[in-house]
């Protein structure tokens, strides 16, 4: 069910019992007491060690309302890896989050073979529950020429080859009532299979970072690679130095929760057969954004582990006027 900031939490301090609730656990000292439950034996432990608890550890807490269908007095289990830690995760519901990207490499080939990248972005998708339902966006903005070097904005596309949202334990897919969070991109997908089938991306170049992204008209992701929103390619992209020759492979990535990608600096083999999304910026100008959506994607938790896999592999001719490590990809969650 998930931790709700009305569930009231019991709690020992200098040798007094009190109930705090879950929206007001900023409350709780580091040395304060929780009741923890780990395989059928209870445990005394701080909260300041609680944060590093095994996620599987339990904790009782009981319902003071009926949100998220809780019944007021009844008592209720939840695991630690429910328990919301702010300031470990990225907030992405109360703005864009800015993600960094890895290390990029610049004066490749177009369409070159190098290997795709790995970034992580451990998540805050509420400030008042453990949880939220509603929909992810991943935004791309062309960065290319803020290395110093102007007037080279069509060396900005990255490809992106997939997408997954892992729980905490970075080991297991999130499964919503809607979709497991596994997409490579490289598969079309359709009903009942996951794919580019289910995303969208906005109907036109838009020059705000800033801007919430639901402030846009959005539509079908297709083949058309001289738009300036993403696009799906086989043939890689049009520009010189830039662009990877395909995605990664749909039978290793499978979009049905197979592989769980790894994080890291090229360190994921390309397919030779399977296509990626890019946003094309040989027509758009150094600043310009475009957003992807999974809508309805259902309910993600805070500490859940987005991984998006990039093309950091040929990324403009050099540093100074390729495409950014920052200010290029953004997450943001809209609750429902």
């Amino acid at each position: 069910m998930g931790l709700q900031s009305s569930d009231l939490v019991l709690v020992e301090r200098s040798n007094t019992l009190y109930r705090e609730t879950y929206g007001n656990r900023a409350n709780i000292d580091s040395s304060d007491l929780l009741l923890v439950e780990r395989g059928g034996t209870l445990y005394k432990c701080t909260y300041a060690d609680f944060s590093s608890a095994t996620g599987t550890d339990l904790i009782l807490v009981e319902a003071n309302s009926t949100t998220g269908g809780r019944v007021v007095g009844k008592m209720y289990q939840e695991t630690q890896s429910e328990w919301a830690f702010p300031s470990a995760n990225a907030d992405i519901h109360s703005a864009n989050y800015m993600v960094t990207l890895g290390t990029l490499l610049y004066g490749e080939a177009n369409n070159n073979t190098n290997n795709f990248s790995v970034v992580e972005t451990q998540v805050e998708v509420s400030s008042s529950s453990s949880n939220a339902k509603g929909n992810l966006f991943i935004g791309f903005r062309n960065s290319a020429g803020e290395g110093g070097t102007t007037g080279y904005s069509y060396w900005g596309d990255l490809p992106i080859a997939a997408v997954q949202v892992l729980h905490a334990d970075g080991t297991t897919f999130r499964d919503t009532d809607e979709f497991l969070l596994d997409f490579n991109f490289g598969q079309a997908g359709g009903l009942g299979v996951n794919g580019r089938y289910w995303w969208m991306t906005t109907e036109s170049t838009n020059t705000s970072a800033t801007a919430h992204p639901n402030t846009y008209s959005y539509e079908d992701i297709d083949d058309t690679r001289t738009k300036r929103q993403f696009s799906h390619t086989v043939l890689g992209t049009t520009s010189s130095s830039v662009g990877a020759d395909y995605g990664i492979p749909t039978s290793t990535y499978d979009s049905d929760g197979g592989t769980v990608l790894a994080v890291g600096n090229q360190n994921i083999s390309q397919s030779t057969t399977d296509g990626y999304i890019f946003s094309e910026c040989s027509s758009s100008d150094t600043g310009d954004i475009v957003w992807l959506m999974l809508a309805n994607t259902g309910r993600i938790y805070n500490g859940d582990r987005i991984r998006i896999c990039y093309f950091g592999g040929g990324n403009g001719l050099d540093a100074a006027r390729g495409l950014q490590t920052t200010n290029s990809l953004y997450l943001r969650f809209e609750e429902d």
